[in-house]
């Protein structure tokens, strides 16, 4: 059985066996500039401990690009790396803290979620109005002269999770609907792995046909691939400025549903004048202001696939932002200046949120009050498996 089945089961594992990992982190509120009160950043871009991340705001426009805690520009807090010969283990957290003695920065929230991946938006992207269509779905061909290599158009990461139907044959050892993991050689060529581990060591599949066409291509999150929990929003890797645009998601849902659309009522997100780097443009308060993530059609509980963004009316003028799907795992207040605030995992039941093998942990933060640029906080993650 996965995780803890009693007290005495965690006290056994965390203490006796050593199944514990402590992570302190510590980021920079890097904006570029105040925040004002009632709006929401990602801190995964500050600098600190662990690095910023530097992902966001590359790659080509919208393909979507895997996020994991090995990813050297991901930025994600360091957690213990995999407990699972498969990268499946059972991890959860245990306790968590955050503090900070900058001024005017508190009342504030922080949230910590896992990345999971993201679509690089440029400003020519974001500047028209209009559907923009995310790259992550395709008609694909194999080849198996020496190992099955598949080539695609658009250029995917290593490491990035997909699965395939056909109307044809798939390649001898490929099961529709199965998830992989691709190991990039080129551009526009990869190989595929039967599990993340397998593709961080190099271990492609080997096959001896190269199966029949039509075999289409789907990039698939890399943790919670049902979509269950998992929300979308906008950051800012490069300041927009000017537009008051809307956006709009098309996406599947967690119960397989697709074309399901961001309702427009009561308003759509709308973007905001000026848009501080990492800020969330549509957070605030006031008509079109959410946070921090994109609202759900009624009744959707999370995102398996993203198909569309429909940016409305002007577009932003400068700015280069990025489509982030992510997994919330809790909430931590802080309240007073100086002083920690903490959570405990364990008696706050339910609780101890699972943290998945190559997840890519990060803070995003609602700003109470006014926060200036460079603004430090700290604190510690606890972990504990089974």
């Amino acid at each position: 059985m996965a995780g803890f089945s009693s007290l005495d089961s965690l006290v056994s594992n965390v203490s006796n066996s050593g199944k514990f990992y402590r992570a302190d982190w510590n980021k920079n509120h890097a904006t570029g500039g105040t925040v004002v009160a009632g709006t929401w950043q990602s801190l995964a871009g500050g600098a600190g401990n662990p690095p910023a991340n530097t992902a966001f705001g590359s790659g080509v426009t919208l393909v979507q690009k895997p996020l994991y805690d090995i990813g050297t520009t991901h930025g994600g807090i360091q957690h213990g790396g995999n407990i699972g010969a498969a990268g499946d283990g059972y991890k959860v957290l245990l306790n968590a803290s955050a503090f900070t003695a900058a001024a005017t920065t508190v009342p504030c929230v922080l949230q910590l979620v896992d990345l999971l991946s993201y679509a690089t938006l440029t400003n020519a992207t974001i500047s028209s109005a209009g559907t923009k269509t995310l790259v992550n779905t395709e008609a694909v061909t194999f080849t198996s002269s020496s190992g099955l290599l598949m080539t695609t158009v658009a250029d995917y990461d290593t490491y990035t999770p997909c699965s395939f139907t056909t109307a044809g044959v798939l390649p001898t050892g490929i099961v529709a609907g199965t998830i992989y993991w691709t190991i990039r050689v080129t551009a526009t060529t990869s190989r595929l792995a039967t599990s993340l581990v397998n593709a961080v060591a190099g271990t492609a599949i080997a096959f001896t046909d190269a199966g029949t066409p039509v075999n289409t291509f789907t990039a698939r999150l890399p943790r919670y691939s049902d979509g269950a929990g998992v929300q979308a929003y906008l950051t800012a890797s490069t300041a927009g400025t000017a537009g008051t645009g809307t956006f709009q998601l098309t996406y599947t849902n967690s119960a397989g549903t697709a074309s399901r659309v961001t309702p427009t009522s009561p308003a759509l997100p709308t973007n905001t004048a000026v848009a501080p780097l990492l800020t969330v443009p549509y957070s605030g308060t006031g008509s079109g202001k959410f946070g921090p993530f994109i609202p759900l059609a009624a009744g959707d509980s999370g995102i398996r696939t993203c198909q569309n963004i429909i940016l409305g009316t002007a577009g932003v003028t400068t700015g280069v932002y990025n489509l982030v799907f992510a997994k919330p795992l809790l909430s931590l207040p802080i309240t007073t200046l100086g002083v920690a605030s903490e959570r405990d995992l364990v008696n706050q039941l339910p609780s101890m949120p699972r943290v998945y093998d190559g997840a890519c942990l990060a803070w995003m933060i609602y700003a109470g009050s006014a926060i200036p640029n460079n603004s430090s906080f700290f604190g510690h993650l606890d972990l504990g498996w089974s």
